[in-house]
């Protein structure tokens, strides 16, 4: 196993009826996303978090994965859910941010949260990548891990193939040119100061998307991988808050507790 793998391991666990999809970012691991599927665990959801087709392992691994297996080793895993819960919620970072989007504009969902995830491709961004592609290279360098706090670390691969960049960029305008599909309560969380995917590239998403329930929250101290940086407690509260707002069982009681209750009058 190497290093890189031992950060990167899928999770699943069977909870109550309401399911949550856990998808990490392009190029990096599980570990970017976890603090997501534990919490969720810890309230008793059923959660599924894939390692997505290419990642985990090495780079060469990416380089032979198309778009089409990695959209499909989402797939994969919201048809887990939806076997098992009677309600899908699907969270999504960075790239898992996009193909999440995809997601709910394919199947019902009854909710789509998104951190710091790509709905527009930024100019600069666009132009570092045909950079690359014009250079031949196999591979493009992926650069310094965006995060705040010095004593943060992501684990991630350090290029990434340029045949599947050029699919990315086609796949995100695809999906960006159909975000009026998207139906189910949204809530956005992006950092202020995120450096990979700029908050400008929200706004295209909020006037768009068809949902009637939607909410922005801008994150401050926090760069692009913002669940292992400075505000990952309140990315966490903030996802639990909303998932609970969306479960029609909220304000269910346990009999267990409503017979605790009965006893103590």
């Amino acid at each position: 196993m190497t290093s890189l793998a031992q950060h990167s391991e899928s999770f699943e666990q069977i909870g109550n009826h309401v399911g949550i999809l856990v998808l990490h970012g392009f190029a990096c691991t599980t570990q970017s996303v976890q603090p997501w599927a534990e919490a969720f665990a810890k309230r008793g959801y059923t959660v599924k978090m894939p390692i997505l087709a290419g990642h985990g392992t090495t780079p060469e691994d990416l380089y032979n994965t198309t778009i089409e297996q990695l959209v499909h080793s989402a797939t994969a895993a919201l048809e887990w859910l939806q076997e098992r819960t009677e309600h899908q919620v699907i969270c999504g970072f960075d790239f898992g941010g996009t193909i999440a989007q995809h997601l709910a504009q394919q199947y019902h969902v009854d909710g789509l949260l998104l951190l710091n995830a790509a709905y527009q491709l930024p100019a600069k961004m666009l132009d570092n990548v045909e950079a690359v592609i014009q250079s031949s290279d196999t591979y493009g360098p992926i650069g310094t891990a965006d995060i705040k706090n010095p004593r943060a670390t992501v684990y991630r691969y350090d290029k990434y193939p340029v045949a599947l960049a050029r699919e990315m960029i086609i796949f995100t305008k695809d999906v960006a040119a159909q975000s009026n599909r998207i139906q189910a309560p949204l809530l956005v969380m992006h950092s202020t100061d995120d450096h990979v995917l700029p908050p400008q590239t929200v706004d295209h998403l909020i006037a768009t998307a068809s949902s009637k329930e939607k909410h922005l929250i801008m994150l401050q101290d926090s760069y692009h991988y913002a669940l292992v940086d400075y505000d990952a407690p309140r990315i966490v509260e903030q996802s639990l808050y909303f998932v609970k707002g969306i479960d029609p069982d909220r304000y269910a009681q346990p009999i267990e507790e409503k017979q605790k209750r009965k006893r103590r009058r």
